[in-house]
């Protein structure tokens, strides 16, 4: 794979330290795009700057739910400069059929403000909306009562770590999902993590074929693990994606 891109959120100790430093060395490892997990402090144009002088694309932004209703402007203008189309709400909390169906409502409203500005919006999710109330996963039935606006980020570790299967969710949402999240599961003393590409049991040869032919357009690579060296297992991601 020659096009692919890193959740910034996976350098999140090194960001902290020297976001600009921290972006040139994403880019040397070859990764081609960006996801925001905040600004690191920069103005708009600074970041266009910053990412043109590295040849990065800013492919989306993770924005948590509570800002998006209540700065959602900022964000859009922050993002249509740095050329970035997505927008996409990381995390909610759900535990019922009742919860999902009144988070669909809210995402309704933030995808139909973001179409009216020109913007993509999608909802990028974690174990929890894997869990069932009655027959159906949460994240079936919230999708069922959002708008044909709201966008799917599928996170493949996250899927399974629920015991789904990834692919499954890619083929239900064929055309839905121009983003997919590849981070990879391990079982580390018995239990599930989050560990670098090579060493873990997520075929993402399987769910890049079928992703691509559905119509995913930014596969962006997340480190969610906190490795002693952040850039070392974001660089060794990078390797693997390369071989894809």
């Amino acid at each position: 794979m020659k096009k692919f891109s890193l959740q910034l959120y996976s350098l999140r100790k090194e960001t902290e330290k020297d976001f600009k430093g921290a972006i040139e060395k994403v880019a040397k490892m070859g990764y081609t795009g960006v996801e925001f997990a905040g600004y690191g402090g920069l103005a708009a144009e600074e970041m266009k700057e910053l990412l043109d002088a590295n040849n990065l694309e800013a492919v989306s932004s993770h924005v948590g739910i509570d800002e998006l209703e209540n700065n959602l402007e900022y964000h859009i203008n922050f993002l249509k400069t740095c050329g970035c189309q997505y927008i996409i709400c990381p995390y909610t909390v759900m535990e019922t059929a009742e919860d999902a169906i009144k988070i669909a409502e809210r995402l309704n409203v933030i995808a139909d403000k973001c179409a009216m500005a020109g913007m993509n919006f999608g909802y990028h999710n974690h174990a929890h909306e894997f869990k069932k109330d009655g027959d159906e996963y949460l994240f079936d039935i919230m999708f069922s009562h959002c708008n044909d606006l709201v966008l799917a980020e599928p996170d493949v570790y996250w899927v399974k770590f629920a015991d789904a299967e990834p692919v499954d969710v890619i083929r239900k949402y064929a055309g839905k999902t121009p983003l997919v999240h590849l981070k990879q599961l391990g079982i580390v003393d018995g239990e599930k993590k989050n560990v670098v590409f090579d060493k873990g049991i997520i075929d993402f040869k399987d769910i890049v074929k079928v992703a691509e032919l559905l119509g995913t357009e930014h596969f962006i690579v997340e480190q969610e693990a906190l490795d002693e060296d952040q850039f070392n297992s974001c660089k060794i991601d990078a390797d693997v994606m390369k071989s894809l």
